[in-house]
């Protein structure tokens, strides 16, 4: 069964006092669409294999500032976090993004976006993902079938996220019957004049804009578990919708 839902509906707020851990490449505060970062960390590998942690979360991919404006224009009283794994390119260990995720569990953050995927399904990353759950910590995550990078979003214990059809930046769609049910928005903010042409677009925003409709049903609904969270997207925002979503 589809479901809609649809954030214009009700008054929201602005994300205050929630706090989002963004795990991607960084972010770029000087970014016309970014606001002030609450703190960030950086996740480095050394030349021996040893992990190590600076603050040197300045994104120099672009990737985690162009996602952080979807959060930012969603949310812009929330706290949100930089917290880097990428570096030369939009790749790490697996390891790397485990380590990330506890960190925002024992920093105790409301939300982790993930606008990223594996390509399998690593019983290490099972594991944390079902802890952030039991410590009553959100993670969204994008889902890309396409390249098949389809892990965490598949677990039952993360909000999957698939660009869709019909959505917009109030609008969204979950399907029960899919292991990443949710559909949303495909796009970041705009960028004034010709440089929009140059902008990215896919499932990395759309799991930002649901990130944000979730900070938003937790201000609101003053539910701060994952399991309370999920009770009232299901009892209070989705609606039944008669039409078929397809991804995009």
């Amino acid at each position: 069964m589809l479901w809609k839902g649809n954030m214009a509906d009700e008054a929201w707020g602005r994300g205050k006092g929630i706090r989002i851990a963004h795990i991607d490449s960084g972010i770029n505060e000087e970014h016309s669409h970014i606001g002030r970062v609450a703190g960030g960390i950086a996740f480095h590998v050394s030349e021996e294999g040893r992990l190590f942690l600076s603050d040197a979360y300045y994104d120099e991919l672009g990737h985690g500032t162009a996602v952080a404006g979807v959060l930012y224009e969603q949310v812009p009283e929330a706290e949100i976090w930089a917290i880097k794994i990428f570096h030369g390119t939009l790749s790490t260990y697996v390891e790397i993004l485990c380590a990330a995720i506890e960190w925002c569990i024992d920093a105790q953050m409301h939300i982790i976006n993930l606008s990223l995927g594996v390509s399998r399904d690593v019983p290490e990353l099972r594991a944390i993902c079902e802890e952030a759950n039991r410590r009553g910590v959100i993670i969204v995550s994008a889902c890309d079938e396409t390249r098949q990078l389809c892990w965490p979003a598949y677990y039952p214990t993360v909000y999957g996220v698939k660009a869709g059809e019909h959505c917009s930046g109030q609008v969204f769609y979950y399907n029960a019957e899919e292991p990443a049910g949710f559909r949303a928005l495909g796009f970041p903010r705009r960028l004034e004049g010709p440089l929009q042409k140059f902008n990215l677009q896919g499932n990395s925003f759309a799991a930002a804009h649901v990130t944000g409709f979730l900070a938003k049903i937790i201000e609101k609904y003053k539910v701060y578990t994952a399991q309370e969270v999920r009770e009232v997207v299901h009892t209070s925002v989705l609606e039944v919708e008669q039409r078929t979503i397809n991804n995009v």
